[in-house]
């Protein structure tokens, strides 16, 4: 019996033991001021599927092998804000065109 709960203890003890080593979040004054562009995150790629053209129903749509679509890489497109002081800044929309740069620039 003693033998028992000497094994159940010390397993407890190594299972508490391997949940708090795997905790890696930063918090508190090092995640606040953390420098991101010091260590950057690897670019992800983003795929979109390309589907047939028209509305699948019925036996087509359910039996459709979803890994079987194409996929389509496509360029990401990052445009920058406009410097903008005083009102202008405070109503800058994308929609009224004053938000975005130029892009023929």
């Amino acid at each position: 019996m003693t033998k028992n709960t000497c094994f159940v203890i010390a397993l407890m003890f190594f299972g508490f033991g391997c949940v708090q080593a795997q905790q890696n979040m930063e918090t508190g004054p090092l995640a606040k001021n953390r420098k991101p562009w010091k260590d950057p995150k690897p670019q992800t790629t983003i795929y979109l599927k390309k589907h047939e053209d028209g509305v699948l129903t019925g036996p087509l749509a359910k039996n459709r092998k979803i890994w079987k679509d194409e996929y389509v890489v496509t360029p990401m497109v990052w445009r920058t804000r406009k410097e903008l002081t005083g009102p202008w800044a405070k109503n800058a929309r994308p929609e009224r065109g004053n938000y975005w740069e130029d892009d023929n620039l």
